[in-house]
């Protein structure tokens, strides 16, 4: 019996020391979220500012890629449309659109109403996750187009076939274009997905979810004024990847994978730093609500401490 006895209490004592080390051991920072030097460093995400940096130095790689040349038909209706000389939304207003003005926003609404004690910390982390998300979406879609290499609809007009061009016949560009502007013409490969579409999407569908959580916009005593202020800059991103179909760009397939591919990055870029839009806290990161959470959780630990006059009855 007490042979039994003391294997209980021997496997009670490891389960709780294991118990112990799990939880002092945390995965995500490999445990050290508690040094003091490191522990900073993890906090203000130095891992995420690399990749800032590494996703700098990849776009100059990604915008200097050569595209798959596909075959083509010369007599194709769907990429004979005409060349549009100026688009509707050239790609400096998209990127004002889409980056600078929600950036300008977001810093600006950060630092007038974040509390004193959190305003540069909510500041950056929001900044960080508008820039990943751009910045990633950028890449990938370059990176898809080139590797597609679908023609364009106006790729014709880039191409200018020369007049005894066979018909019916799939031939390559090399074989019966004419132009000379071959940068122009090569950018004729690169339709699917549409780049316009997919960082409109990740820039300003970020800064949708960002509005509706700092205005606490699921909240059930917001007005539903919030919601319609905080998602219309998707509406925006919307009306953005359509106007590329009217210059005639892009398919319609391609603006919406391009859609998709930039609300699915804004999503991932936005949900990993902040909570859920309807959380009460939603308008801060989840850093903060995790260490507030440890914080009560460590004081609860030290409110009640056992006595022998406790024991008694």
């Amino acid at each position: 019996m007490e042979m039994m006895e003391d294997i209980i209490s021997k496997v009670s004592t490891f389960v709780r020391t294991m118990l112990f080390r799990e939880r002092e051991f945390d995965r995500a920072t490999l445990g050290i979220r508690n040094s003091p030097f490191f522990g900073k460093l993890i906090r203000w995400r130095f891992t995420d500012a690399i990749l800032i940096g590494l996703l700098l130095a990849t776009t100059f790689w990604t915008n200097n890629l050569k595209p798959f040349e596909r075959q083509f038909y010369v007599n194709d209706v769907t990429i004979s449309h005409p060349f549009a000389e100026h688009e509707r939304v050239p790609v400096t207003d998209l990127m004002m659109y889409s980056f600078w003005m929600p950036l300008a926003v977001v810093v600006t609404v950060a630092v007038v109403v974040t509390t004193s004690r959190n305003k540069i910390y909510v500041t950056y982390v929001s900044a960080m996750g508008l820039l990943i998300s751009t910045l990633m979406t950028s890449i990938v879609t370059d990176i898809l187009k080139n590797f597609i290499g679908r023609h364009r609809p106006d790729f014709l007009a880039r191409c200018v076939p020369r007049d005894d061009a066979p018909l019916n016949t799939m031939v390559f560009a090399q074989d019966v274009c004419t132009t000379d502007n071959i940068p122009r013409l090569l950018d004729g490969f690169r339709t699917t997905p549409s780049g316009h579409s997919s960082i409109s999407f990740a820039g300003l569908t970020y800064f949708s979810l960002w509005l509706a959580g700092q205005s606490v916009a699921a909240n059930e005593y917001s007005g539903a004024w919030r919601a319609i202020l905080s998602f219309s800059p998707t509406l925006g991103a919307a009306l953005i990847a359509l106007s590329r179909t009217e210059d005639y760009r892009h398919h319609f397939v391609d603006i919406l994978i391009g859609s998709c591919l930039g609300l699915a990055i804004s999503y991932w870029s936005y949900f990993r730093l902040f909570p859920a839009i309807s959380h009460p806290e939603s308008y801060n990161p989840l850093v903060i609500l995790t260490e507030s959470y440890d914080s009560d959780r460590s004081a609860h630990d030290y409110d009640y401490v056992p006595t022998s006059e406790s024991n008694d009855v």
